[in-house]
């Protein structure tokens, strides 16, 4: 088993157009509409964490090759918390 320093977190946890009972892991108000890999990087870059985007699909969406993103907080948080901080700043920078 590979041992990966941070959380991986797929776009689908970020999308508006996904169900919670799929895989949006954010309340309707915190998603955002067709969410990129770039963006999550760019709001754990804001964070001032450490995030790298690698090749991939979400099991739910195997055709869709999305990518995934490799966040490491730098501190000890749970994954939840981590998502939620950065459905925050991506509901923010969309707004602009």
């Amino acid at each position: 088993m590979l041992k990966r320093k941070g959380y991986v977190i797929w776009p689908a946890y970020f999308d508006a157009s996904i169900s919670r009972s799929l895989c949006r892991k954010v309340p309707l108000g915190l998603s955002v509409r067709n969410p990129k890999a770039e963006q999550i990087v760019e709001a754990a870059r804001r964070l001032g964490w450490s995030a790298v985007i690698e090749p991939g699909s979400h099991p739910a969406f195997w055709w869709r090759k999305t990518g995934k993103v490799i966040v490491d907080p730098g501190k000890p948080m749970k994954k939840s918390e981590v998502i939620r901080a950065l459905a925050k700043l991506m509901k923010s920078g969309e707004s602009r």
